[in-house]
């Protein structure tokens, strides 16, 4: 999968780099297109300041003295400015056209506050830092206020109905509007291009308008005439006197709109194509999950190329962005291989389940059929039983009602094991001696004095956290399931072996029959019986299985050798204590 991680990484990291050259590329057309505009447009602007705002040129220093350049000089009485050349202590060193109540020296942080408009100031400044000869000057240019230059000459021109034409053209010359409220906060009269603020206006309306203005380049200036109780307020606009492509925030504006509008359908156009490449392989996988699910193994068909459909054919052979998949493409066919496989295994597995069931069923039927038959004679037969024929009777129905129980705990206990509900209690116990009492059990049955068993314990002593009842469970499964499965004279030989820093082992030897390969492969199934079992032979097929999982709760292992003829060896492993 890092093969696939590394893949995608690097279609997403060129797509990322496609999308930021397309940005920089469109980022670059529109500052040059910016550009442009703003010098056709300064160009174009009559009241234009040649060289406006590249204060670098407006002076020249000569004999370490600042010097107005003659240009800027003649061009500020024209558009009623002023320019200062400023040392960083605050002192003018040049000026032109400068007013009789523009300083001639600022305090640390004046000319700031005046600039910022934290101080009141009846010019509009712009303030810019300039480095010459490495020596820093500040470059101070100021205006009158448009609001306050167009109150003043609005207020002699207004008779108390209508405003002069000059009045109004110097409205229009400063991008300006009046409106004139009366005492009550009525509006009287509107002239010029702006909209009026409100139809009323109260002193709380007027400072919020005042104090929004100040965030904006928008400037206002109000005059209360006590004669009359009305106020006047002009307010000029930063923008809304302009027509339609006229002005630089205009030109901004629109660049930028039609920058953003290009880049929203270019990644509109990146996104189908990436999410139409990337589609077709996930629906492909999707409608292969989709198959599996439904329980349909087979391979997924096949369809011609360049129909819809073609994801079988592509799983199989993967092309263009398939390839980015192909190993969930192959992992979804091992998928497949194993679903069908553990598919096969279930329904053997059922098989044989029903065969064990057919099994168990005959190994309860046959002590039921005698216990039953004892019963029924018993019951109706008039006849004086002799007390050996009643300890017979007794003998038999013992047996077959044990070997029924036996039976019922097998299957209980299988069950409880698969679960883990089976409560161990391990504790440190010699193995030598767990593993010798349960040989010896088996040495003093009469079932098993036709075998030769013997027992070889470990030279050193072996110490194991053990259940003794389960364990000697295990021991015992292992030996009678020797003992049922091979012929009489068979030598079954049990060893306990210590293994330092391994813990021990318990191996289980003899020289019997011996096992074929598909009994040596279901030898633990839950519900398997050996094929070289006899008919006569008693049991559940559950014993194999049970000491399988007592090993497993014990932390052990199992490892079976057979061959035919050859007898068969297990050897139970467990680790250090």
């Amino acid at each position: 999968m890092n093969r696939i991680s590394r893949r995608l990484t690097f279609q997403f990291v060129a797509q990322l780099v496609l999308f930021i050259l397309v940005m920089a590329l469109g980022a670059l057309i529109l500052l040059v297109y910016i550009g442009l505009q703003t010098e056709k447009h300064a160009a174009q602007n009559p009241e234009g300041l040649p060289g406006l705002g590249a204060f670098r040129s407006s002076f020249a220093v000569k004999g370490g003295q600042p010097v107005v350049d003659a240009g800027w000089a003649s061009a500020l009485p024209e558009r009623g400015g002023w320019l200062q050349i400023v040392s960083p202590e605050g002192r003018v060193l040049a000026s032109s056209a400068a007013p009789a109540d523009v300083p001639g020296q600022y305090a640390p942080g004046e000319l700031f506050a005046y600039w910022k408009k934290e101080l009141p100031f009846p010019y509009a400044l712009t303030v810019n830092r300039v480095e010459k000869d490495s020596t820093t000057y500040v470059v101070v240019y100021g205006e009158k206020r448009k609001a306050e230059q167009a109150l003043q000459q609005a207020l002699p021109a207004f008779d108390g109905r209508a405003l002069s034409p000059a009045g109004e053209q110097a409205l229009r010359q400063q991008q300006a509007s009046l409106h004139i409220y009366d005492a009550d906060g009525r509006l009287l009269h509107t002239f010029g291009e702006g909209q009026a603020l409100r139809p009323e206006a109260s002193l709380g309306d007027m400072l919020g308008s005042a104090s929004a203005s100040g965030k904006t380049e928008a400037e206002e200036a109000v005059h209360f005439d006590p004669a009359t109780r009305q106020t006047w307020i002009v307010r000029t606009s930063d923008g809304m006197a302009a027509e339609a492509g006229e002005g630089i925030d205009r030109i901004i504006s629109n660049a930028f709109l039609a920058y953003f509008i290009g880049l929203a359908a270019f990644i509109l156009l990146l996104s189908y194509v990436y999410g139409v490449r990337f589609g077709r392989p996930f629906r492909a996988m999707l409608e292969f999950i989709e198959q599996l699910a439904s329980g349909n193994y087979a391979q997924p068909p096949r369809t011609g190329k360049g129909k819809s459909r073609g994801s079988g054919n592509r799983l199989r052979k993967p092309k263009g962005t398939f390839r980015l998949f192909r190993e969930v493409n192959e992992s979804l066919e091992g998928l497949r291989l194993e679903l069908a496989r553990s598919e096969q295994l279930r329904n053997r597995l059922e098989q044989t389940r029903e065969e064990w069931i057919t099994g168990v069923s005959h190994d309860l039927k046959t002590p039921l059929s005698s216990i039953s038959g004892y019963a029924h004679v018993l019951e109706s037969a008039p006849y004086s039983w002799s007390g050996e024929e009643l300890q017979t009777i007794g003998r038999t129905l013992r047996e077959k009602s044990d070997f029924m129980s036996e039976l019922i705990e097998d299957l209980s206990l299988t069950y409880r094991l698969k679960n883990n509900a089976l409560p161990l209690d391990r504790k440190p116990s010699d193995v030598n001696e767990v593993v010798r009492r349960a040989v010896v059990a088996f040495m003093n049955d009469p079932q098993a004095a036709s075998y030769a068993i013997t027992f070889s314990p470990s030279s050193s002593p072996v110490t194991y956290p053990i259940d003794r009842k389960w364990f000697t469970r295990i021991v015992d499964n292992m030996i009678s399931n020797a003992i049922k499965h091979n012929p009489a004279q068979t030598a079954i030989d049990i060893a306990v072996k210590g293994e330092p820093g391994q813990g021990f082992s318990v191996t289980i030897r003899d020289n019997g029959a011996g096992m074929d390969p598909r009994t040596l492969d279901r030898l633990f199934d839950r519900y398997y019986r050996g094929t070289n079992t006899e008919e006569t032979t008693s049991g559940s097929g559950l014993g194999m299985t049970i000491a399988k999982q007592l090993t497993l709760a014990h932390g052990g292992d199992i490892a079976v050798r057979s061959e035919l003829g050859e007898g068969t060896e297990i050897v139970l492993r467990f680790g250090g204590a």
